[in-house]
């Protein structure tokens, strides 16, 4: 029999944001919500409401990022968002998702 040891309860993630504002600090502890219950759901209806959500708020706090708030006449926030979107449809048009977790 295989044995797999203490499984983690909890997993503590610390990050610094002594340079972010208020607002980017605000949507990452919405994301990190929104990811707990993307990965955890047990009902369809929240798996995909949530699955939305994240994506919707990562896109916000893209633009709302040092880089693209200092750089707002170029508008590299929006740019960004639409690379991104390219990049993850061509992503899974060509089914090339791949998991690189070891």
């Amino acid at each position: 029999m295989h044995h797999l040891g203490k499984k983690e309860q909890e997993l503590l993630i610390k990050l610094n944001v002594e340079e972010m504002n208020p607002t980017q600090v605000r949507l990452i502890k919405n994301i990190t919500a929104l990811l707990t219950s993307v990965v955890s759901a047990d009902e369809e209806a929240e798996f995909f409401d949530s699955s939305s959500e994240l994506f919707k708020k990562v896109a916000e706090l893209v633009k709302h990022s040092q880089f693209a708030e200092a750089n707002r006449k170029i508008n590299y926030g929006e740019q960004a968002v639409e690379y991104s979107i390219d990049n993850l449809n061509e992503s899974l048009d060509g089914q090339s998702l791949h998991n690189i977790d070891n």
